[in-house]
């Protein structure tokens, strides 16, 4: 919900609350044996979902092959056309209606605003379950990314699982290889490291006013034209939260109701509004855009970095990992790298990217056929198979070891060369000191991203102070 006040969100939840009453929504339910499962002639599920037909192909697959051992289990995929924002409100129109699908996808704010009618449940019965078929052990519980599992247990202080990581993605520095490999150029790993970059990048842009390099062809003209950036980053939203948390600052905080322990899903606190080290990342950001080190796509009103790269006016650009596909059509070859930080002790990413969550309306027996194929995309063969066809990044450590995947790493086919090409970027953070980061879910705190990602233009665009920026954002907020 975007640029939602926060009264509306109260009264939109008090509606979907009262909506909910006679639904016979239970967050509870029965773990039911394989057994009882295999009796059933049918049992049939719906999982809703907002892909396109490149990944609804590939869960296709997943279907396919978990009907092989489950084959009484009929999974009809439940396709919203639109963004995830809208598959969340017809998701919150459905559950007021009884019509709640088995499954889903969705972020930590969607699973927050289900939460508040209660009407997604925890894994943890099925996880817990002895039955080897059903549950976890604890080491396979600590096979899935660390990061990946915080996102999915904020919502309580137990750290019950709200759901499990599918779809994740995170950002990526993606580089003119051909200009950087001719003036033998290094990637930068800080944001230091960038100015001083730039500097260079500029001496060699301006004499490209009066020679052409055969192999730059048609670029050459555009990087010596007067719409020149060294480096983009394609969404203010996440650049904004990422520069705060490398700076070790505050952007939100959660709310606990009383103490239940049980997070406040309807609201939670804006930090960054207050907090002097957030000021000081934003105005450090400044300062890189005043001297044109870098800025965001809305600079010259655009929507992606990924445009200005591929017409040569940028050499770096900031993007999802989920959205590489872009480069395809890039006029000169590219590679990747990580994103650049602060220091060593403050290397932060953003993670994205949905999760899977079952809904409280669905039978027991729903519920255990859920489970149960979700547990199947979330085997490491499945999942690095997942992330080898869509972009997207395995969920569990065993994942990364598996001979195959290590061959799409080193040994990509001509098909997978761009998908590998971020996937080795990646790999710098699973370790090396990196954090992916998890900030605090609430109905709504999509809304709070929107807004900072409108201050963080106002601010490196239009070069409004970064106080001024804040209070208004805060003002919108509500």
């Amino acid at each position: 919900m975007k640029k939602l006040l926060l009264f509306v969100l109260i009264m939109v939840s008090a509606f979907v609350m009262a909506g909910c009453k006679n639904t016979q929504s239970s967050s509870q339910y029965e773990v039911l044996t394989i057994e009882e499962l295999q009796a059933e002639t049918s049992v049939d599920i719906t999982f809703r979902i907002q892909f396109g037909k490149a990944i609804q192909d590939v869960i296709l697959e997943l279907i396919e092959s978990f009907n092989e051992e489950y084959p009484n289990v009929n999974i009809t995929l439940d396709i919203v056309n639109g963004s995830y924002t809208e598959m969340k409100k017809a998701t919150v129109n459905d559950i007021s209606g009884g019509l709640a699908p088995t499954m889903s996808v969705g972020y930590p704010d969607h699973f927050a605003e289900y939460l508040i009618t209660d009407s997604i449940i925890s894994l943890n019965g099925f996880m817990d379950a002895t039955d080897p078929r059903i549950g976890y052990t604890q080491a396979e519980i600590d096979d899935f990314l660390e990061g990946y599992v915080a996102e999915n247990t904020m919502f309580d202080l137990d750290g019950s699982f709200k759901g499990l990581p599918f779809n994740k993605s995170t950002e990526v520095m993606v580089y003119n290889k051909d200009f950087f490999d001719h003036f033998e150029l290094t990637p930068p790993t800080t944001w230091a490291e960038l100015e001083t970059l730039s500097t260079t990048i500029y001496d060699i842009v301006d004499d490209l006013t009066d020679k052409q390099y055969a192999w730059l062809g048609d670029i050459a003209t555009n990087l010596a034209a007067s719409e020149f950036l060294p480096l983009m980053y394609d969404s203010t939203g996440n650049l904004f939260t990422t520069i705060i948390h490398q700076f070790d600052g505050k952007y939100t905080g959660a709310l606990y109701r009383g103490d239940s322990g049980v997070v406040d899903v309807q609201r939670g606190t804006l930090d960054f509004a207050t907090d002097e080290k957030a000021s000081q990342a934003l105005t450090y950001l400044q300062g890189l855009a005043e001297d044109n080190v870098m800025n965001v796509p809305e600079v010259w009103e655009g929507l992606y970095g990924s445009n200005f790269f591929i017409n040569g006016k940028i050499l770096m650009n900031v993007g999802s990992t989920g959205g590489i596909s872009h480069y395809a059509d890039s006029i000169s070859s590219w590679n990747a790298a990580p994103i650049p930080y602060k220091d060593a002790d403050h290397k932060y990413v953003i993670q994205q990217g949905t999760n899977f969550t079952i809904f409280s309306q669905a039978s027991d027996m729903q519920k255990l056929a859920a489970w149960l194929f979700i547990k199947h995309c979330l085997t490491p063969e499945n999942t690095a198979m997942f992330a080898m066809k869509t972009g997207y990044l395995p969920v569990r450590h065993s994942a990364y070891e598996l001979e195959i995947y290590e061959s799409f790493l080193n040994n990509p086919t001509p098909a997978q060369s761009d998908f590998s090409k971020v996937h080795n970027a990646t790999l710098e953070y699973s370790g090396n000191g990196w954090n992916y980061f998890v900030d605090a879910a609430w109905a709504g705190s999509s809304g709070v991203r929107d807004e900072v990602g409108t201050a963080l233009a106002q601010i490196l665009v239009l070069k409004t102070s970064v106080a001024t920026a804040l209070a208004d954002a805060v003002s919108r907020i509500g």
